[in-house]
């Protein structure tokens, strides 16, 4: 059976070099197509690229199938010369901070951290599949800000 897989892009700057499919995992190998990027630091946008490198960020599943995601991006240079940051990476909106999973991944993960133990939600999310230890949980869980809400049946004294 020969089945199409279609993936569309979280960021219209993505270019999809190749899907590679295995029995249990989908790794999409993507590239950025950026002409210029503007630095984290000063704002400015550069239009001289330093070098590539590539990542490798996980995804929701397909069809019960692991999805990563091969990133191949751009580190550039910032020509001002006021700017403490010589060279930066790409920064992507739909990528977590420490950028190893999507954003929607990483809060399926965070939902299932806090629907049940960190130890029953390593294997919950084996079995999805979007494996994780359950270090990865308490992490998600230490860094989730949570606002307290005052009861309105709280009474000052």
């Amino acid at each position: 059976m020969n089945r199409q897989i279609h993936w569309s892009s979280p960021d219209p700057f993505l270019e999809v070099l190749d899907i590679q499919e295995e029995p249990s995992s989908i790794t999409f190998i993507v590239r950025s197509t950026h002409e210029s990027c503007p630095c984290p630091h000063c704002q400015v946008p550069s239009t001289r690229p330093h070098s590539r490198y590539t990542r490798m960020i996980q995804d929701l599943p397909i069809a019960g199938k692991a999805v990563s995601i091969l990133l191949i991006t751009r580190k550039w240079f910032c020509d001002q010369p006021n700017c403490t940051q010589k060279i930066f990476t790409e920064r992507y909106d739909w990528i977590s901070k420490n950028g190893r999973r999507t954003l929607r991944s990483e809060e399926v993960l965070r939902k299932i951290a806090f629907s049940t133990s960190c130890l029953n939600g390593e294997k919950v999310a084996k079995t999805l599949p979007l494996p994780v230890s359950h270090d990865v949980l308490l992490s998600l869980i230490r860094k989730t800000e949570i606002h307290q809400e005052v009861s309105p049946f709280y009474r000052n004294r």
